[in-house]
C-alpha cells in the first residue's frame, strides 16, 4: 500500500504474565503451538497490503528480532517492501531508551519519511482484521486521526474508553478511567494521517516531557480538536495480558464457536524460529487418549491429553495426564504425572508421578493476586518438577529451577525466587 507506513508496538516488559515474560517481550510469547503473539498483527499487515513495517522493539528483543528476521515469512521482503526492528540508540551523549510508545515512534520519525500516513498497531493482541478497510474510512473522512474500539464488558481501568457520534467522530477519550463513559475499549488500532502525528509530537515533547504514551497524550489531543474518527470492530479479539488473559486466549483454540480459527485466518509465522521447519507430523499412539487438543508439528504422545495445546517437540508418556493446559516447545511429561489448568513454559521436565495444577483455588497467586486468580499454574522455562511433586493451582515457579522430589507447593504459592 503506497503512501503509508506501520508501526508495530512490541516493546515494554508485562509484569501482568509473570515468568512467561521475565525472559522475553510480550509479543513473542509462544502462543497456538508454533505461534507468536506479534505473528497475527505480522499477518494483518501483510494481508492488508503494507509493505512498510518498523516493529518498535526495547525490552528483550532478541528473540523478538530472531523471529521477525527479514519478514519473508510474511511476505514482506523484496523491492518496495522491508521489516525493520527498530530498538532504541546510542545518541549523542546517551542510550536513548524508549520512555513509551509516544517517545519510540518520535525517535524513529526517519522511517516514515515520505509516507502521508501511519499505521500503529500493537504486537500482542489476537485477532484477524483487514486494515485497508480501516485506512479508507480514514482517508475519506480527512480525519487527523482514526482508531478503532470494540464493545468490552471489563473497561474499567483496563481499556482506552470513549464515545462515538452518529457520524463516526470520537467526542470524548479517557485512558482506562474509573468511571468508563460507555463499553466501548480501544483497541491500540490507530491511523494518524502523518503530518499531524508529527505535529502533536512535536508539540508534545516540547510541553509535556514526562507523559510519552500516544494514547494518553495525542489520542486525546485530537480527540479535543474534533478529528478523531472512530471504528467498532465486531469480530474476535483477544489481549492476553494477564496470565488468566492469555490461558483463556489459548482455551478458544480448542473451544468449538469461539470466534477464533487460525485455519481461516490464514496467520504466518517463522517455521525455523516456530520449531516446525523440517519437523514430522505430531504423533498419537496406539494407546493415546486425545480429545478436543491442538497438537503441533513435532508432538508426541502416548499418554491422555484433553483441552490442551501441545507445541513442537512436546511428550506426554503413557500414563501420564495432560487436561485443559498449554505446554510449549520441549516440555516432557513423564509416566503418571498429571498436568491440570497449567501453562508449562519451553523445555520443562515434568518428572514421573508429579502433579501441576488441579483447577479452580479460592487462593489467588501471592506474586500476582489481581492477574493469577482463575486456577492457572505457571512453569517458568528449563525447570524441573521432581518426581512426585505437587504443585497446586494459581502457583509460578520460576525458570531454570530445579523442584527437588517429593516437594509440595501450596496453592498460591512460588519458588525459584519469584517472591511473594
Amino acid at each position: 500500500m503506497r503512501n503509508l507506513a506501520a508501526y508495530v508496538l512490541a516493546g515494554g516488559r508485562v509484569m501482568e504474565t509473570g515468568v512467561l515474560t521475565h525472559r522475553r517481550a510480550k509479543a513473542a510469547v509462544p502462543f497456538a503451538g508454533h505461534y507468536r503473539i506479534i505473528d497475527f498483527a505480522m499477518s494483518n499487515l501483510a494481508a492488508s497490503g503494507i509493505d512498510r513495517v518498523g516493529v518498535l522493539s526495547q525490552y528483550r528483543p532478541s528473540s523478538l528480532m530472531d523471529h521477525v528476521a527479514t519478514g519473508e515469512p510474511w511476505g514482506l521482503i523484496g523491492r518496495g517492501r522491508e521489516v525493520r526492528i527498530l530498538s532504541p540508540f546510542q545518541a549523542e551523549n546517551a542510550v536513548d531508551w524508549y520512555r513509551g510508545t509516544a517517545d519510540a515512534v518520535h525517535q524513529n520519525l526517519g522511517f516514515l519519511e515520505g509516507e502521508e500516513h501511519v499505521l500503529i498497531v500493537s504486537g500482542d493482541h489476537i485477532y484477524q482484521m483487514d486494515y485497508g478497510k480501516l485506512i479508507e474510512r480514514h482517508v475519506a473522512s480527512g480525519a487527523d486521526a482514526t482508531m478503532v474500539f470494540k464493545h468490552l464488558p471489563e473497561v474499567r481501568r483496563r481499556f482506552g474508553n470513549g464515545l462515538i457520534d452518529g457520524d463516526g467522530w470520537v467526542t470524548k477519550y479517557l485512558e482506562k478511567p474509573d468511571a468508563p463513559l460507555s463499553d466501548l475499549g480501544s483497541l491500540t488500532i490507530f491511523i494518524f494521517r502523518r503530518a499531524a502525528l508529527v505535529e502533536q509530537l512535536e508539540k508534545l515533547f516540547r510541553t509535556t516531557p514526562t507523559r510519552f504514551h500516544i494514547y494518553e497524550t495525542v489520542v486525546p489531543e485530537l480527540v479535543r480538536q474534533g478529528r478523531v474518527q472512530g471504528l467498532i470492530f465486531d469480530d474476535y479479539w483477544a489481549y492476553a495480558r494477564t496470565v488468566d488473559d492469555y490461558y483463556e486466549a489459548s482455551m478458544d483454540l480448542v473451544t468449538p464457536g469461539s470466534g477464533l480459527s487460525l485455519d481461516q485466518w490464514e496467520v504466518h509465522t517463522n517455521p525455523e524460529q516456530s520449531g516446525i521447519g523440517a519437523t514430522p507430523r505430531a504423533f498419537i499412539g496406539k494407546e493415546a487418549d486425545v480429545r478436543e487438543s491442538r497438537l503441533s508439528p513435532g508432538a508426541v504422545v502416548h499418554g491422555r491429553v484433553h483441552g490442551s495445546i501441545l507445541s513442537p517437540g512436546v511428550v506426554v508418556e503413557a500414563g501420564a495426564e495432560v487436561v485443559g493446559s498449554v505446554l510449549l516447545h520441549g516440555v516432557r511429561v513423564e509416566a503418571g504425572a498429571r498436568v491440570t489448568r497449567a501453562i508449562v513454559d519451553k523445555h520443562v521436565l515434568i518428572a514421573a508421578r508429579a502433579v501441576v495444577g488441579h483447577g479452580e483455588a479460592a487462593v489467588a497467586s501471592c506474586t500476582l493476586p489481581e492477574y493469577q486468580r482463575g486456577g492457572v499454574t505457571v512453569i517458568g522455562r528449563n525447570t524441573a518438577i521432581g518426581v512426585g511433586c505437587v504443585v497446586g493451582a494459581n502457583c509460578q515457579i520460576a525458570a531454570d529451577y530445579e523442584l527437588a522430589a517429593g516437594t509440595t507447593v501450596p496453592d498460591g504459592g512460588s519458588r525459584g525466587g519469584v517472591t511473594c
